[in-house]
């Protein structure tokens, strides 16, 4: 059974955390303008000892380490063209050996990340949006990248922390070039009824929905408190599943790429999730500061559907 046909049964689909503090939790700087993906370089098996964590914890889904990873990006740090495509795919492979890896006996699958162009600014961007690129120069700017993923055999796409309607559209539009590939799609927000870049969400939602390829939408990296009122504002439009993966609460400065916590992490997880699947939201997990202890906490908070 492949993934678009298996997640139509399922009550709750559970997606991993933040790849970041996995890293930095076995020691790794990641102060850096690749981020997660300089692991890719040097340490990768700390990359694949992250997502075997994750699954064994109860995941169903692992996020590969491309967020941040893109060609260019590799190429400006002195790496081949033909390197810094094979390290793309490296992405892939390392969460397919996780998985392969891993205890628990929950299905596992592997969605590869395509992270917005504002990542590849590493500047914060993917929280303000109007980057004032066209849609076809976003659509040139992810397509190799997006090509390498699916090359490498990842089982969806999750495109994600999108902050912009134009790059919403650029994407759909590419991934409709794909007729086989399936996505998620989540974005950032600005308040619980707009986009980073002040577009209504209904826009987003009437795009997401119209695509056949993008199976399920909704949000990530946002902060929690934002996750409620946002389902309760798209469910009342969804016929596809709705997605939420907010980061832990904590607040992030782009310029020193530190987090300071806030919010009471375990609640977030466990009461607020239940109210999030209450919402029509079937697609949950952990963004930025949130680690297997959280993922642990949704699949005991969820046991019973799981």
């Amino acid at each position: 059974m492949n993934f678009k046909e298996w997640q139509k049964k399922q009550k709750v689909i559970l997606i991993d955390g933040s790849m970041s503090l996995g890293l930095e939790e076995q020691g790794l700087d990641l102060n850096d303008e690749l981020w997660t993906a300089k692991a890719l370089v040097n340490e990768p098996e700390k990359i694949e000892k992250v997502h075997q964590n994750y699954y064994a914890a109860g995941a169903n889904i692992a996020i590969t380490s491309s967020y941040q990873a893109t060609v260019t990006g590799f190429e400006r740090l002195g790496h081949t063209t033909e390197e810094s495509r094979a390290l793309i795919k490296r992405t892939v492979q390392l969460a397919i050996q996780a998985q392969a890896k891993s205890q628990g006996t929950q299905e596992k699958w592997v969605a590869a990340s395509v992270g917005p162009y504002g990542a590849y600014l590493a500047d914060g961007s993917e929280y303000r949006g109007n980057y004032g690129l066209s849609q076809t120069e976003l659509v040139d700017f992810h397509r190799e990248r997006l090509e390498l993923l699916l090359e490498a055999g990842a089982d969806l796409l999750a495109i994600e922390t999108i902050p912009d309607i134009t790059e919403i559209q650029a994407l759909i539009e590419l991934l409709a070039q794909h007729p086989k590939a399936t996505a998620w799609l989540t974005v950032t927000l600005k308040d619980a009824h707009h986009l980073c870049d002040g577009t209504d969400l209904r826009v987003f939602q009437l795009l997401a929905e119209s695509s056949e390829q993008i199976i399920a939408y909704g949000v990530n990296c946002v902060q929690p408190d934002l996750v409620l009122p946002t389902l309760e504002y798209l469910k009342e439009n969804a016929t596809k599943p709705l997605v939420a993966y907010p980061n832990s609460g904590a607040t992030y400065d782009p310029s020193t790429k530190v987090w300071t916590h806030s919010h009471a992490v375990d609640e977030v997880f466990s009461n607020e999730a239940l109210k999030w699947h209450e919402s029509g939201c079937k697609w949950i997990g952990g963004c930025c500061c949130t680690s297997a202890k959280e993922i642990k906490l949704l699949k005991e908070t969820f046991a019973e559907v799981l």
